[in-house]
């Protein structure tokens, strides 16, 4: 297994949460009642022992048409995970909710919803987050401030493929409590006979002079590494460490994060020839 699968299996394991358990600091609050707000037809299904439900409207994805599809009918309540964030200077609930597999896509539908942080929760916005199989919080990444009062969310997909782990980094701006995605790295690992190809991803900010909110730097790490396996006639790439970056700035006229500038395209090329 590559080192992004053992941490994606680790975290799923650690911080399951249930639909019926209350959502800390809001006393007679689930986190069923939150993710309701999204998806109202949401309840317990006494057959099968599932919460599922239908969708009554569409749900946009946060990385666009691209990414979009028929959603799993009905859906299906699974993985949930909470983080607490700051907007604006606010505190803020950030809930991700897998909603099961797409019926014509590859990837699974996750919802990620942004909540006030009143005794009851109001849902200010919600977008699907999902490019892949297995979503979640990216934390790795840790937080990514975006200012005093503001700080980044970060998500990863991925899905297994015999000795592959492919997936993606969706970097996401929820200022103005509006989820909208600043940029996305599309990131595989691989151990295979002879070799191994493990990508990691590193967000950092910078100082931005003339602007309220920070540059935000991406950067996506490929290491190339040989084994002593015998794999015949088998082509092996030389030993590496390549490094591809992207750069965004926040744009006062737009109001949003835009691209300054990226190498992202390479490394999807890169991965694309590799496998």
């Amino acid at each position: 297994m590559t080192m992004a699968i053992l941490q994606l299996a680790a975290a799923v394991a650690a911080v399951a949460i249930q639909p019926s358990d209350p959502v800390p600091g809001h006393p007679g609050v689930t986190y069923l009642d939150l993710i309701r707000q999204a998806v109202p037809g949401l309840a317990l299904n006494r057959q099968d022992h599932q919460v599922e439900g239908p969708l009554r409207k569409p749900i946009r994805h946060i990385a666009g048409s691209e990414y979009e599809g028929d959603p799993p009918d009905p859906l299906v309540l699974d993985f949930i995970q909470d983080r607490r964030v700051t907007i604006g200077g606010k505190p803020r609930i950030a809930v991700l909710a897998d909603l099961g597999a797409d019926p014509d896509r590859a990837q699974d539908t996750a919802l990620l919803l942004l909540f006030d942080d009143a005794p009851r929760p109001r849902l200010l916005d919600a977008a699907d987050v999902s490019i892949d199989r297995d979503t979640e919080f990216a934390e790795d990444v840790g937080k990514v401030p975006l200012g005093p009062g503001d700080e980044a969310i970060v998500t990863y997909s991925e899905h297994l493929d015999a000795d592959l782990s492919m997936g993606g980094y969706v970097l996401i701006s929820p200022i103005g409590d509006r989820l909208a995605m600043v940029g996305l790295a599309n990131v595989t690992s691989a151990r295979l006979c002879g070799w191994s190809r493990i990508e990691t991803a590193k967000v950092e900010t910078a100082p931005d002079p003339g602007r309220p909110h920070p540059r935000i730097d991406l950067e996506v790490r490929v290491k190339d590494t040989r084994t002593q396996e015998d794999c015949g006639d088998t082509p092996r790439p030389k030993p590496s460490v390549r490094t591809f970056r992207a750069s965004y700035r926040w744009s006062p006229k737009a109001g949003r994060y835009e691209t300054e500038q990226s190498e992202l395209k390479a490394l999807d090329a890169l991965n694309q020839a590799g496998f």
